[in-house]
């Protein structure tokens, strides 16, 4: 019998000892973080996978070393040769990189995304991690999604919402089918409806918008208060509460820094 292809990928670690991570803006340990996130103990692998995301993602900001990052992080979500818990993390990690807000210049400050009056995205200072990082994460999803197959976790909706233009058919059927809230947990739900919104490019209104938020008190705070960045598109509002609620799915009953019973499923993760 044919193995999945995710049993077939190859060593998701292959090439590590050939990149320049310590010279890399960012870098520094980067390969053994990645190392302890696929061959650690449970415990080590936990907290690699923490300070990984802390090195790669500061503050929700990518850098150099985030944009190299990325195929190696692809193939580890990719791969079953990666346990599970690490697995789930890494491809949430995938995601929020693909929404960071910002951006590290060569200078070591921060570039942000921004909008004119008109939704249009400003240009930023070089070098511009922010698209590069989300450019990379695209191209590698169709790896991870076909690796998940049918799989309705929510790292997979996650996924989907940081990156609809990469989506697959197979990965638009799961969503369809876990928006039943009749037959999906809550959370779940809501994040592969709104995955549906986005992979379906629907017009996004404030209705939908607000009614997004109102099933979470601090999304729905931030929605009254305009706390979002002045001119963020909807499209990128939608985003970010899609990926609060895929990841309060996986996570709402797990506290920051602990686990649940080692089920094989997908365990705690990088916060965002």
């Amino acid at each position: 019998m044919e193995l999945p292809p995710a049993w077939q990928r190859p060593d998701p670690l292959r090439g590590l000892e050939d990149m320049p991570w310590s010279v890399l803006a960012h870098g520094a340990g980067v390969d053994d973080l990645m190392r302890r996130v696929v061959h650690g103990e449970r415990v080590t692998r936990e907290a690699a996978c923490q300070a990984l995301a802390d090195r790669l993602l500061v503050d929700d900001t990518v850098s150099e070393a985030s944009v190299w990052a990325v195929p190696f992080l692809v193939e580890m979500g990719a791969s079953y040769r990666v346990p599970a818990d690490s697995r789930d993390r890494v491809i949430f990690l995938l995601a929020a990189m693909a929404l960071a807000s910002a951006g590290f210049t060569d200078d070591g400050k921060r570039t942000r995304r921004r909008w004119n009056a008109l939704g249009r995205e400003l240009p930023r200072r070089p070098p511009d991690w922010i698209t590069q990082t989300r450019y990379e994460v695209a191209k590698g999803a169709p790896k991870v999604f076909e690796a998940l197959a049918g799989a309705e976790v929510a790292c997979s909706m996650a996924l989907a919402i940081a990156v609809p233009e990469a989506v697959p058919r197979h990965v638009v059927a799961v969503a369809e089918a876990l928006s039943s809230a009749d037959r999906s947990p809550r959370l779940l739900a809501l994040a592969a409806r709104v995955a549906l919104h986005l992979v379906s490019d629907t017009p996004i209104t404030p209705t939908l918008l607000r009614g997004t938020a109102q099933c979470n008190q601090d999304l729905l705070r931030a929605f009254r208060d305009k706390a979002y960045p002045a001119n963020q598109p909807p499209h990128v509002t939608l985003q970010l509460m899609g990926y609060r609620y895929a990841f309060l799915a996986a996570y709402e009953h797990t506290p920051h820094g602990e686990h649940r019973p080692d089920d094989g499923e997908e365990g705690p993760t990088i916060t965002r």
